[in-house]
């Protein structure tokens, strides 16, 4: 057969291939883009979360450092503007206070959830990023028993049984001396915008007020669950917001020796816009993702948040956690992804109107069907 006749044959395969309807093989990366969009925005998320926390360090340690109270006034504001804009332009129901009857527990969770943010803030002055970031691990399993006492959804052994773990993870974080003896573990480097010196006793404070963070955060989580669908998921975001900004202007103006002091040159006005927008697009990318895929693979996502906060450490600052830190880390990880990555039984159906959710009462947990009767699983939650 000739060279000619070999074209034509393979013309003709191709044309009988158009014919028979089948297409050329799509892209691989797109494939896997749309296979796993919903996983790739919570990673997405968590990247922007760990930015915010890089930038939040830096803004209090660099430069004439500023109060916790002046970046949650900054971020919150900035939150608050875009996300009334937002639910402004798409008609959210009950705009802007939402729903009389739920009122005063939107009020709650924002009380709860401020001062959950700014224990967060507060731990970050003076703990590596990875060390405050392994805290908010604790929170789902913490939310998990105040549910099971408040609303009687289920409180596994397996479930207690990681939270008595993960606190043995959190005495390796805070090695006290009386225990571990003598140990240093100062943050100690010379790169600009890094504390020079934390004492052990500045350490153990840091660490106290995670854990009180720790409980601010499960307190707004549970006032979520209470709340269910009473309320659009945009609406609890903005009454955090709100109570945020006005909360952390009145502690500037009311508290002697604190102030608000004017940011320091261009760089510092663009990283405290840009913690707000930051705020913002972890709300959103969060949300959609988790609305795409409630799958325990999805979810997982959520701890790759502490390997950037060490890269952020390592790559800004030139430092990370001790030995003891990491074990303990490593622990209080371990046991909570073990909780979190439980199988479930099988999901409930949504209802004929779906339910907006946001990123805290999404990752609280999803409904699943037992002995007829509809209850929660927990998942991890992590951000405030």
């Amino acid at each position: 057969m000739s060279a000619q006749d070999g074209r034509v044959q393979r013309h003709d395969e191709e044309e009988d291939f158009s014919t028979a309807g089948i297409a050329e093989s799509p892209n691989a990366w797109k494939a896997v883009w749309q296979n796993n969009k919903g996983m790739f925005l919570i990673l997405l998320s968590e990247i922007a979360g760990s930015s915010m926390d890089a930038i939040v360090r830096f803004l209090q340690q660099g430069g004439h450092g500023m109060h916790p109270f002046q970046v949650i006034f900054a971020r919150m504001g900035i939150t608050f503007i875009l996300s009334t804009i937002y639910m402004w332009w798409t008609n959210v129901p009950d705009f802007p206070l939402g729903a009389p009857s739920v009122r005063g527990l939107l009020i709650l969770r924002a009380l709860f959830g401020f001062g959950g943010l700014f224990c967060l803030y507060y731990s970050v002055h003076y703990l590596p990023l990875a060390e405050a970031t392994v805290f908010r691990f604790l929170v789902p399993i913490v939310t998990a028993f105040a549910c099971s006492v408040l609303l009687g959804t289920s409180f596994t052994r397996k479930e207690l049984l990681a939270g008595l773990v993960a606190l043995v993870g959190v005495i390796f974080i805070a090695h006290p001396s009386s225990i571990f003896g003598s140990v240093d573990d100062n943050i100690d480097t010379n790169q600009a915008g890094a504390v020079d010196d934390v004492t052990p006793a500045q350490r153990l404070v840091a660490i106290a007020v995670s854990i009180a963070g720790i409980f601010g955060a499960s307190g707004a989580y549970t006032t979520i669950r209470i709340i269910g669908g009473r309320a659009h998921a945009l609406l609890s975001v903005n009454y955090f917001a709100m109570l945020g900004t006005a909360g952390s202007a009145l502690a500037l103006l009311a508290i002697p020796g604190i102030g608000f002091s004017m940011p320091h040159g261009a760089r510092e006005w663009g990283l405290l816009v840009f913690l707000g927008v930051l705020g913002f697009v972890l709300q959103f990318l969060l949300t959609a993702g988790l609305q795409l895929d409630k799958s325990s693979k999805a979810t997982s996502m959520l701890y790759s948040q502490i390997v950037f906060a060490l890269l952020f450490d390592w790559a800004i600052w030139g430092v990370l956690p001790g030995a003891w830190s990491l074990f303990g880390g490593g622990i209080v990880i371990a046991s909570t992804l073990w909780v979190a990555l439980q199988k479930t039984g099988p999901v409930a159906k949504s209802p004929a109107k779906d339910v907006a959710v946001d990123e805290e009462s999404a990752l609280l947990g999803s409904s699943r069907v037992e002995g007829g009767e509809q209850v929660f699983e927990r998942r991890a939650s992590i951000s405030a």
